[in-house]
Protein backbone atom coordinates (compact mmCIF):
# COMPACT_ATOMS: atom_id res chain seq x y z
CA UNK A 1 0.00 0.00 0.00
CA UNK A 2 1.42 2.95 -0.81
CA UNK A 3 0.89 6.47 1.20
CA UNK A 4 -2.22 7.73 -0.29
CA UNK A 5 -3.71 4.38 0.56
CA UNK A 6 -3.02 4.68 3.66
CA UNK A 7 -4.26 7.85 3.99
CA UNK A 8 -7.78 7.04 2.24
CA UNK A 9 -7.71 4.10 4.26
CA UNK A 10 -7.59 6.47 7.61
CA UNK A 11 -10.22 8.72 6.61
CA UNK A 12 -12.65 5.94 5.95
CA UNK A 13 -11.89 4.01 8.89
CA UNK A 14 -12.61 7.44 11.32
CA UNK A 15 -16.12 7.76 9.51
CA UNK A 16 -17.14 3.82 9.48
CA UNK A 17 -16.20 4.33 13.31
CA UNK A 18 -18.38 6.71 13.85
CA UNK A 19 -21.30 4.90 12.37
CA UNK A 20 -20.75 1.63 13.80
CA UNK A 21 -20.27 3.30 16.99
CA UNK A 22 -24.04 5.45 16.96
CA UNK A 23 -25.30 2.00 16.02
CA UNK A 24 -24.56 0.52 20.28
CA UNK A 25 -23.19 4.11 22.20
CA UNK A 26 -27.25 5.31 22.88
CA UNK A 27 -28.18 1.91 24.04
CA UNK A 28 -27.32 2.94 27.61
CA UNK A 29 -28.62 5.90 26.98
CA UNK A 30 -32.56 4.90 26.98
CA UNK A 31 -33.12 5.19 30.13
CA UNK A 32 -31.28 8.91 30.54
CA UNK A 33 -33.37 9.80 26.90
CA UNK A 34 -36.46 8.30 28.95
CA UNK A 35 -35.93 10.47 31.45
CA UNK A 36 -35.08 13.40 30.21
CA UNK A 37 -38.13 13.56 27.73
CA UNK A 38 -40.33 12.07 29.74
CA UNK A 39 -41.65 9.39 28.17
CA UNK A 40 -41.50 5.25 28.11
CA UNK A 41 -39.33 2.95 27.11
CA UNK A 42 -40.63 1.85 24.20
CA UNK A 43 -40.90 5.30 22.21
CA UNK A 44 -37.04 6.06 23.64
CA UNK A 45 -36.59 2.48 21.57
CA UNK A 46 -36.96 4.05 18.47
CA UNK A 47 -34.10 6.47 19.07
CA UNK A 48 -32.09 3.28 18.39
CA UNK A 49 -34.47 1.80 15.60
CA UNK A 50 -34.87 4.93 13.61
CA UNK A 51 -31.05 5.12 12.86
CA UNK A 52 -31.06 0.84 12.20
CA UNK A 53 -33.85 0.94 9.48
CA UNK A 54 -32.31 4.12 8.02
CA UNK A 55 -28.91 2.29 7.32
CA UNK A 56 -31.01 -0.39 6.06
CA UNK A 57 -32.89 1.41 3.96
CA UNK A 58 -30.03 3.48 1.91
CA UNK A 59 -27.48 0.90 1.74
CA UNK A 60 -28.71 -1.06 -1.32
CA UNK A 61 -29.10 2.30 -3.25
CA UNK A 62 -25.00 2.85 -2.98
CA UNK A 63 -23.69 0.75 -5.88
CA UNK A 64 -26.43 3.10 -8.11
CA UNK A 65 -24.84 5.85 -6.65
CA UNK A 66 -21.47 5.35 -7.39
CA UNK A 67 -21.73 4.41 -10.74
CA UNK A 68 -24.11 7.74 -11.33
CA UNK A 69 -22.30 10.22 -9.10
CA UNK A 70 -18.45 8.52 -8.45
CA UNK A 71 -17.57 7.24 -4.72
CA UNK A 72 -15.82 10.15 -3.68
CA UNK A 73 -18.66 12.74 -4.41
CA UNK A 74 -21.10 10.58 -2.48
CA UNK A 75 -19.30 9.95 0.09
CA UNK A 76 -18.19 13.10 1.07
CA UNK A 77 -22.19 14.14 0.70
CA UNK A 78 -23.49 11.13 2.76
CA UNK A 79 -20.57 12.21 5.77
CA UNK A 80 -22.04 15.54 5.45
CA UNK A 81 -25.81 15.06 5.75
CA UNK A 82 -23.90 12.01 8.71
CA UNK A 83 -22.56 15.12 10.35
CA UNK A 84 -25.79 17.92 9.74
CA UNK A 85 -27.56 14.60 11.96
CA UNK A 86 -25.61 14.33 14.72
CA UNK A 87 -25.88 17.71 15.34
CA UNK A 88 -29.45 18.34 15.22
CA UNK A 89 -29.84 15.38 17.11
CA UNK A 90 -27.49 16.92 19.89
CA UNK A 91 -30.18 19.96 19.22
CA UNK A 92 -32.96 18.04 20.12
CA UNK A 93 -36.12 19.15 21.43
CA UNK A 94 -38.15 16.54 22.53
CA UNK A 95 -37.86 12.87 21.55
CA UNK A 96 -39.96 12.93 18.52
CA UNK A 97 -37.32 15.56 16.70
CA UNK A 98 -34.47 13.02 18.23
CA UNK A 99 -35.96 10.00 16.20
CA UNK A 100 -36.33 12.26 13.31
CA UNK A 101 -32.68 13.26 13.42
CA UNK A 102 -31.40 9.99 14.46
CA UNK A 103 -33.04 8.61 10.78
CA UNK A 104 -31.23 11.45 9.21
CA UNK A 105 -27.81 10.19 10.92
CA UNK A 106 -28.77 7.04 9.24
CA UNK A 107 -29.45 8.05 5.79
CA UNK A 108 -25.93 9.53 5.38
CA UNK A 109 -24.06 6.83 7.51
CA UNK A 110 -25.81 3.93 5.40
CA UNK A 111 -23.23 5.16 2.82
CA UNK A 112 -19.92 5.36 4.39
CA UNK A 113 -19.55 1.68 4.47
CA UNK A 114 -20.49 0.07 1.43
CA UNK A 115 -19.23 3.89 -0.60
CA UNK A 116 -15.79 3.51 1.43
CA UNK A 117 -14.92 0.31 0.71
CA UNK A 118 -15.19 0.93 -2.76
CA UNK A 119 -12.91 3.69 -2.66
CA UNK A 120 -10.45 1.63 -0.62
CA UNK A 121 -10.48 -1.26 -2.56
CA UNK A 122 -10.23 0.75 -5.83
CA UNK A 123 -6.79 1.86 -4.40
CA UNK A 124 -4.92 -1.53 -4.21
CA UNK A 125 -4.80 -4.54 -6.52
CA UNK A 126 -5.79 -7.59 -5.20
CA UNK A 127 -2.59 -8.70 -3.42
CA UNK A 128 -2.74 -5.89 -1.27
CA UNK A 129 -6.39 -5.91 -0.37
CA UNK A 130 -5.88 -7.61 2.67
CA UNK A 131 -3.75 -5.29 4.50
CA UNK A 132 -6.66 -2.20 3.37
CA UNK A 133 -9.38 -4.79 4.48
CA UNK A 134 -6.80 -4.13 8.09
CA UNK A 135 -7.53 -0.53 8.27
CA UNK A 136 -11.48 -1.21 7.28
CA UNK A 137 -11.86 -3.51 9.66
CA UNK A 138 -11.34 -2.02 12.64
CA UNK A 139 -13.92 -0.46 13.53
CA UNK A 140 -15.99 -2.52 12.13
CA UNK A 141 -14.84 -4.92 14.63
CA UNK A 142 -14.07 -2.66 17.79
CA UNK A 143 -17.10 -0.02 17.18
CA UNK A 144 -20.01 -2.42 18.76
CA UNK A 145 -17.56 -3.36 21.67
CA UNK A 146 -16.71 0.29 22.73
CA UNK A 147 -20.13 1.86 21.85
CA UNK A 148 -21.78 0.99 25.45
CA UNK A 149 -18.42 1.97 27.40
CA UNK A 150 -17.90 5.21 25.24
CA UNK A 151 -21.68 6.02 25.91
CA UNK A 152 -21.80 5.09 29.55
CA UNK A 153 -18.80 7.25 30.11
CA UNK A 154 -19.93 9.99 28.23
CA UNK A 155 -23.88 10.18 29.83
CA UNK A 156 -22.00 10.10 33.40
CA UNK A 157 -19.73 12.68 32.43
CA UNK A 158 -21.34 14.96 30.14
CA UNK A 159 -24.42 13.98 29.21
CA UNK A 160 -26.58 12.33 26.36
CA UNK A 161 -26.05 15.33 24.01
CA UNK A 162 -22.59 14.79 24.03
CA UNK A 163 -23.62 11.15 22.34
CA UNK A 164 -24.25 13.06 19.25
CA UNK A 165 -22.34 16.10 19.40
CA UNK A 166 -18.82 14.56 19.60
CA UNK A 167 -19.59 13.56 15.67
CA UNK A 168 -19.46 16.76 14.40
CA UNK A 169 -15.59 18.07 15.11
CA UNK A 170 -14.67 14.60 14.08
CA UNK A 171 -16.95 14.45 10.77
CA UNK A 172 -15.67 17.83 9.65
CA UNK A 173 -11.99 17.12 9.91
CA UNK A 174 -12.96 13.42 7.73
CA UNK A 175 -14.75 15.79 4.98
CA UNK A 176 -12.25 18.36 4.48
CA UNK A 177 -9.27 15.93 4.79
CA UNK A 178 -11.46 13.21 1.84
CA UNK A 179 -12.25 16.30 -0.39
CA UNK A 180 -8.46 16.93 -0.59
CA UNK A 181 -6.91 13.57 -0.43
CA UNK A 182 -9.90 11.67 -2.23
CA UNK A 183 -9.25 10.38 -6.01
CA UNK A 184 -11.85 12.80 -7.69
CA UNK A 185 -13.39 10.80 -9.92
CA UNK A 186 -16.90 11.58 -11.75
CA UNK A 187 -19.74 9.14 -12.54
CA UNK A 188 -20.12 7.41 -16.06
CA UNK A 189 -23.24 5.81 -15.11
CA UNK A 190 -26.34 7.86 -16.44
CA UNK A 191 -28.34 4.72 -15.77
CA UNK A 192 -31.93 5.59 -13.89
CA UNK A 193 -32.47 4.57 -10.60
CA UNK A 194 -34.55 1.65 -10.35
CA UNK A 195 -37.74 3.01 -8.46
CA UNK A 196 -39.84 -0.21 -8.15
CA UNK A 197 -36.25 -1.95 -7.22
CA UNK A 198 -35.89 0.60 -4.20
CA UNK A 199 -39.53 0.48 -2.92
CA UNK A 200 -39.16 -3.65 -2.58
CA UNK A 201 -36.07 -4.06 -1.04
CA UNK A 202 -35.75 -0.28 1.13
CA UNK A 203 -39.18 -1.12 2.89
CA UNK A 204 -38.97 -4.68 2.90
CA UNK A 205 -35.79 -4.78 4.83
CA UNK A 206 -36.99 -1.94 6.51
CA UNK A 207 -39.71 -4.14 7.93
CA UNK A 208 -38.14 -6.68 8.76
CA UNK A 209 -35.54 -5.43 10.82
CA UNK A 210 -38.58 -3.59 12.66
CA UNK A 211 -40.24 -6.76 13.28
CA UNK A 212 -37.20 -8.29 14.61
CA UNK A 213 -36.70 -5.74 16.76
CA UNK A 214 -39.77 -6.02 18.31
CA UNK A 215 -39.45 -9.50 18.86
CA UNK A 216 -37.17 -8.67 21.69
CA UNK A 217 -39.83 -6.45 23.52
CA UNK A 218 -41.48 -9.48 25.98
CA UNK A 219 -39.86 -12.28 24.26
CA UNK A 220 -42.70 -13.77 21.85
CA UNK A 221 -41.94 -13.98 18.24
CA UNK A 222 -45.23 -14.88 17.19
CA UNK A 223 -47.55 -11.48 18.06
CA UNK A 224 -49.18 -9.26 15.05
CA UNK A 225 -46.52 -6.57 16.14
CA UNK A 226 -43.82 -8.97 15.20
CA UNK A 227 -45.08 -11.46 12.62
CA UNK A 228 -46.88 -8.32 10.78
CA UNK A 229 -44.42 -6.21 9.09
CA UNK A 230 -42.03 -9.50 9.12
CA UNK A 231 -44.24 -11.48 6.97
CA UNK A 232 -45.18 -7.85 4.81
CA UNK A 233 -41.37 -7.54 4.68
CA UNK A 234 -39.98 -10.67 3.40
CA UNK A 235 -42.69 -10.70 1.07
CA UNK A 236 -41.14 -7.06 -0.10
CA UNK A 237 -37.71 -8.95 -0.02
CA UNK A 238 -39.12 -11.94 -2.32
CA UNK A 239 -40.42 -9.14 -5.07
CA UNK A 240 -37.40 -7.71 -5.36
CA UNK A 241 -35.44 -11.11 -5.96
CA UNK A 242 -37.67 -11.91 -8.48
CA UNK A 243 -37.30 -8.33 -10.07
CA UNK A 244 -33.73 -8.14 -9.84
CA UNK A 245 -33.13 -11.82 -11.77
CA UNK A 246 -35.58 -10.34 -14.55
CA UNK A 247 -33.91 -7.07 -14.89
CA UNK A 248 -30.96 -5.80 -17.33
CA UNK A 249 -30.55 -2.91 -14.55
CA UNK A 250 -31.44 -4.27 -11.29
CA UNK A 251 -30.73 -1.95 -8.33
CA UNK A 252 -28.49 -4.45 -6.56
CA UNK A 253 -27.36 -6.86 -8.80
CA UNK A 254 -27.82 -10.18 -7.30
CA UNK A 255 -26.54 -12.29 -9.98
CA UNK A 256 -23.05 -12.20 -8.47
CA UNK A 257 -24.09 -14.29 -6.15
CA UNK A 258 -23.79 -16.75 -8.48
CA UNK A 259 -20.01 -16.62 -7.75
CA UNK A 260 -19.36 -19.43 -4.98
CA UNK A 261 -16.76 -17.42 -3.36
CA UNK A 262 -19.23 -14.31 -2.79
CA UNK A 263 -22.61 -16.35 -1.56
CA UNK A 264 -20.45 -18.91 0.46
CA UNK A 265 -19.00 -15.56 2.19
CA UNK A 266 -22.04 -13.70 2.67
CA UNK A 267 -23.71 -16.45 4.01
CA UNK A 268 -20.86 -17.18 6.28
CA UNK A 269 -20.62 -13.39 7.36
CA UNK A 270 -24.66 -13.27 8.18
CA UNK A 271 -24.30 -16.19 10.42
CA UNK A 272 -20.87 -15.33 11.97
CA UNK A 273 -22.34 -11.70 12.20
CA UNK A 274 -25.33 -12.56 13.83
CA UNK A 275 -23.66 -14.26 16.90
CA UNK A 276 -20.96 -12.07 17.25
CA UNK A 277 -23.68 -8.87 17.64
CA UNK A 278 -26.27 -10.70 18.79
CA UNK A 279 -23.40 -11.58 21.93
CA UNK A 280 -22.73 -8.23 22.39
CA UNK A 281 -26.34 -7.17 23.65
CA UNK A 282 -25.94 -10.66 25.93
CA UNK A 283 -22.91 -9.24 27.95
CA UNK A 284 -23.82 -5.95 29.09
CA UNK A 285 -27.67 -7.02 29.96
CA UNK A 286 -25.29 -9.80 32.52
CA UNK A 287 -23.47 -6.85 33.46
CA UNK A 288 -26.71 -4.73 34.49
CA UNK A 289 -29.12 -7.33 35.12
CA UNK A 290 -27.63 -10.68 37.37
CA UNK A 291 -24.87 -8.32 38.77
CA UNK A 292 -26.33 -4.83 39.48
CA UNK A 293 -23.66 -2.88 37.98
CA UNK A 294 -23.30 0.45 35.62
CA UNK A 295 -23.30 0.16 31.57
CA UNK A 296 -19.89 1.58 32.31
CA UNK A 297 -18.67 -1.08 34.08
CA UNK A 298 -20.08 -3.76 31.28
CA UNK A 299 -18.04 -1.71 28.94
CA UNK A 300 -14.74 -1.60 30.26
CA UNK A 301 -15.28 -5.24 30.93
CA UNK A 302 -15.15 -5.62 27.35
CA UNK A 303 -11.99 -3.47 26.70
CA UNK A 304 -9.96 -6.23 26.51
CA UNK A 305 -11.78 -8.15 23.19
CA UNK A 306 -11.81 -4.92 21.84
CA UNK A 307 -8.11 -4.17 21.59
CA UNK A 308 -7.36 -7.87 21.09
CA UNK A 309 -9.87 -7.58 18.40
CA UNK A 310 -7.86 -4.40 16.65
CA UNK A 311 -4.50 -6.43 17.01
CA UNK A 312 -5.74 -9.64 15.65
CA UNK A 313 -7.39 -8.23 12.44
CA UNK A 314 -4.34 -6.13 11.14
CA UNK A 315 -2.74 -9.35 11.46
CA UNK A 316 -4.65 -11.26 9.91
CA UNK A 317 -5.88 -8.92 6.79
CA UNK A 318 -1.92 -9.32 6.36
CA UNK A 319 -1.39 -13.11 6.25
CA UNK A 320 -4.57 -13.18 3.95
CA UNK A 321 -2.62 -11.69 1.19
CA UNK A 322 0.46 -14.50 1.74
CA UNK A 323 -1.62 -17.50 2.56
CA UNK A 324 -4.98 -19.04 2.23
CA UNK A 325 -7.45 -17.22 3.87
CA UNK A 326 -10.28 -19.91 4.14
CA UNK A 327 -7.30 -21.42 7.08
CA UNK A 328 -7.46 -17.72 8.63
CA UNK A 329 -10.92 -17.95 8.44
CA UNK A 330 -11.44 -21.42 10.02
CA UNK A 331 -9.03 -20.89 12.68
CA UNK A 332 -11.12 -17.55 13.82
CA UNK A 333 -14.48 -19.42 13.88
CA UNK A 334 -13.09 -21.97 15.50
CA UNK A 335 -11.78 -19.94 18.24
CA UNK A 336 -14.88 -18.11 18.55
CA UNK A 337 -16.61 -21.54 18.96
CA UNK A 338 -14.25 -22.38 21.93
CA UNK A 339 -14.95 -18.62 23.70
CA UNK A 340 -18.62 -19.02 23.20
CA UNK A 341 -18.61 -22.61 24.68
CA UNK A 342 -16.82 -21.45 27.59
CA UNK A 343 -19.94 -18.54 27.90
CA UNK A 344 -22.36 -21.08 28.17
CA UNK A 345 -20.37 -23.20 30.40
CA UNK A 346 -18.76 -20.94 33.23
CA UNK A 347 -21.16 -18.00 33.34
CA UNK A 348 -23.27 -17.99 37.04
CA UNK A 349 -24.24 -15.23 39.18
CA UNK A 350 -20.89 -14.93 40.63
CA UNK A 351 -18.37 -15.54 37.80
CA UNK A 352 -14.88 -13.28 38.41
CA UNK A 353 -15.30 -10.79 35.77
CA UNK A 354 -11.70 -11.57 35.15
CA UNK A 355 -12.49 -14.81 34.04
CA UNK A 356 -15.10 -13.42 31.63
CA UNK A 357 -12.58 -10.82 30.59
CA UNK A 358 -10.40 -13.28 29.40
CA UNK A 359 -13.38 -15.48 27.26
CA UNK A 360 -13.69 -11.78 25.63
CA UNK A 361 -9.66 -11.94 24.59
CA UNK A 362 -9.99 -15.02 23.30
CA UNK A 363 -13.16 -13.97 21.60
CA UNK A 364 -11.27 -10.85 19.87
CA UNK A 365 -8.80 -13.10 18.77
CA UNK A 366 -11.50 -15.57 16.93
CA UNK A 367 -13.43 -12.04 15.78
CA UNK A 368 -9.81 -10.65 14.24
CA UNK A 369 -9.33 -13.60 12.25
CA UNK A 370 -12.71 -13.87 11.19
CA UNK A 371 -14.78 -10.93 9.30
CA UNK A 372 -11.82 -9.07 7.11
CA UNK A 373 -10.58 -12.15 6.11
CA UNK A 374 -14.42 -13.48 5.47
CA UNK A 375 -14.76 -10.48 2.73
CA UNK A 376 -11.50 -10.92 1.21
CA UNK A 377 -12.07 -14.29 0.12
CA UNK A 378 -15.63 -13.30 -0.73
CA UNK A 379 -14.91 -10.46 -2.55
CA UNK A 380 -11.94 -12.46 -4.47
CA UNK A 381 -12.15 -12.32 -8.52
CA UNK A 382 -14.67 -9.43 -7.98
CA UNK A 383 -13.17 -5.70 -10.13
CA UNK A 384 -14.33 -3.36 -12.04
CA UNK A 385 -18.43 -1.97 -12.61
CA UNK A 386 -19.02 -4.98 -9.96
CA UNK A 387 -16.98 -4.04 -6.84
CA UNK A 388 -19.95 -1.83 -5.90
CA UNK A 389 -22.36 -4.39 -6.03
CA UNK A 390 -20.20 -6.92 -4.13
CA UNK A 391 -19.47 -4.34 -1.18
CA UNK A 392 -22.68 -3.60 -0.67
CA UNK A 393 -23.60 -7.09 -0.75
CA UNK A 394 -21.89 -7.67 1.78
CA UNK A 395 -22.25 -4.47 4.09
CA UNK A 396 -26.07 -4.65 3.42
CA UNK A 397 -25.69 -8.23 5.09
CA UNK A 398 -23.69 -7.40 7.68
CA UNK A 399 -26.48 -5.13 9.13
CA UNK A 400 -29.08 -7.76 8.36
CA UNK A 401 -26.66 -10.21 10.53
CA UNK A 402 -26.30 -6.83 13.55
CA UNK A 403 -30.16 -6.85 13.24
CA UNK A 404 -30.85 -10.30 13.34
CA UNK A 405 -28.64 -11.39 15.90
CA UNK A 406 -29.76 -8.86 18.56
CA UNK A 407 -33.01 -9.43 17.70
CA UNK A 408 -33.36 -13.07 18.30
CA UNK A 409 -31.01 -13.01 21.56
CA UNK A 410 -33.04 -10.46 22.70
CA UNK A 411 -36.05 -12.39 22.25
CA UNK A 412 -34.46 -14.94 23.63
CA UNK A 413 -33.39 -13.86 26.49
CA UNK A 414 -36.42 -12.27 27.56
CA UNK A 415 -38.33 -15.58 27.44
CA UNK A 416 -36.03 -17.17 29.92
CA UNK A 417 -36.39 -14.15 31.68
CA UNK A 418 -39.87 -14.38 32.10
CA UNK A 419 -40.26 -18.13 32.54
CA UNK A 420 -37.39 -18.35 35.15
CA UNK A 421 -37.57 -15.68 37.21
CA UNK A 422 -41.33 -15.17 38.81
CA UNK A 423 -40.42 -11.71 40.36
CA UNK A 424 -40.46 -10.11 37.01
CA UNK A 425 -44.57 -10.54 36.53
CA UNK A 426 -43.28 -11.19 32.43
CA UNK A 427 -41.37 -7.37 31.88
CA UNK A 428 -38.73 -9.47 30.42
CA UNK A 429 -35.50 -7.14 30.47
CA UNK A 430 -36.50 -3.82 31.56
CA UNK A 431 -37.83 -5.30 34.71
CA UNK A 432 -34.35 -7.48 34.91
CA UNK A 433 -32.63 -4.19 34.80
CA UNK A 434 -35.23 -2.25 37.38
CA UNK A 435 -34.86 -4.92 40.15
CA UNK A 436 -34.26 -3.45 43.90
CA UNK A 437 -31.02 -5.00 45.13
CA UNK A 438 -32.51 -7.50 47.39
CA UNK A 439 -34.58 -8.70 44.72
CA UNK A 440 -31.54 -8.79 41.93
CA UNK A 441 -30.01 -11.08 44.83
CA UNK A 442 -32.93 -13.55 45.18
CA UNK A 443 -33.50 -13.75 41.27
CA UNK A 444 -29.69 -13.61 40.19
CA UNK A 445 -29.35 -17.54 39.61
CA UNK A 446 -31.70 -17.55 37.67
CA UNK A 447 -31.19 -14.61 35.78
CA UNK A 448 -27.49 -15.75 35.04
CA UNK A 449 -28.68 -19.47 33.75
CA UNK A 450 -30.83 -17.37 31.67
CA UNK A 451 -27.73 -15.09 30.17
CA UNK A 452 -25.29 -18.46 29.91
CA UNK A 453 -28.53 -20.44 27.98
CA UNK A 454 -28.98 -17.44 25.45
CA UNK A 455 -24.92 -18.12 24.52
CA UNK A 456 -25.80 -21.70 22.98
CA UNK A 457 -28.34 -19.69 20.00
CA UNK A 458 -25.24 -17.72 19.04
CA UNK A 459 -23.05 -20.51 20.01
CA UNK A 460 -25.23 -22.60 17.21
CA UNK A 461 -25.30 -19.69 15.04
CA UNK A 462 -21.27 -19.89 15.06
CA UNK A 463 -20.97 -23.71 14.40
CA UNK A 464 -23.66 -23.28 11.04
CA UNK A 465 -21.20 -20.58 10.06
CA UNK A 466 -18.46 -22.70 10.43
CA UNK A 467 -19.68 -25.40 8.37
CA UNK A 468 -20.74 -23.10 5.89
CA UNK A 469 -16.95 -21.13 5.48
CA UNK A 470 -15.76 -24.77 4.82
CA UNK A 471 -17.30 -24.31 1.28
CA UNK A 472 -15.60 -21.32 1.00
CA UNK A 473 -13.41 -22.33 -2.63
CA UNK A 474 -9.78 -22.53 -2.78
CA UNK A 475 -7.96 -19.17 -4.42
CA UNK A 476 -7.38 -21.76 -7.69
CA UNK A 477 -11.57 -21.60 -7.99
CA UNK A 478 -11.76 -18.00 -8.51
CA UNK A 479 -11.16 -15.46 -11.71
CA UNK A 480 -8.08 -13.90 -11.91
CA UNK A 481 -7.75 -10.60 -12.91
CA UNK A 482 -7.95 -9.99 -16.73
CA UNK A 483 -10.26 -12.86 -16.74
CA UNK A 484 -13.27 -12.78 -19.05
CA UNK A 485 -15.31 -13.62 -15.88
CA UNK A 486 -14.09 -11.19 -13.59
CA UNK A 487 -17.12 -9.26 -14.59
CA UNK A 488 -20.47 -10.64 -15.10
CA UNK A 489 -22.22 -7.90 -16.43
CA UNK A 490 -19.49 -6.11 -18.40
CA UNK A 491 -22.46 -3.19 -19.42
CA UNK A 492 -22.50 -2.08 -16.07
CA UNK A 493 -21.22 1.45 -15.82
CA UNK A 494 -17.50 2.04 -13.98
CA UNK A 495 -17.68 3.36 -10.70
CA UNK A 496 -16.65 6.40 -10.19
Amino acid sequence: MNRLARQVAAILALGTLMVMLDVTVTVVAIPRLAESFDTNLSTVQWVTTAYALALVAVMPTAAWAIARFGAARVYITALTLFVAGSALAGLAWNIESLIAFRAIQGLGGGYLQPVGMTIALQLVDERHRGKMMGWLGLPLMIGPVLGPALGGFLIDSVGWRSLFLINVPLGLIAILLAGKLFPQAAGSGRKPLDWVGLLLLAPGGALVVYGLSRAGDHGDPLTPQVLVPGVLGVGLLCLFVLRTNRSARPLLDLRLLERRSLAVGATSMLLVGGAYFGSMMILPIYVQAVRGDSATTAGLLMIGQALTTGVVVQIATRLVDRIDPRKIVWFGIGATVVAMSLMTSLLAADTSYAVIAGIGVLMGVGIGSTFMPIMTAALRGITGPDLASGTTILTTGNQFAAAIGAAASATLLTAYFNSRVPLLADGGMAAALGLPDMARLQAAPGLAGAVADTYILTLGMLIAGFGVSLLLPGSGSDPKPGDPRQSTHPETSDVG
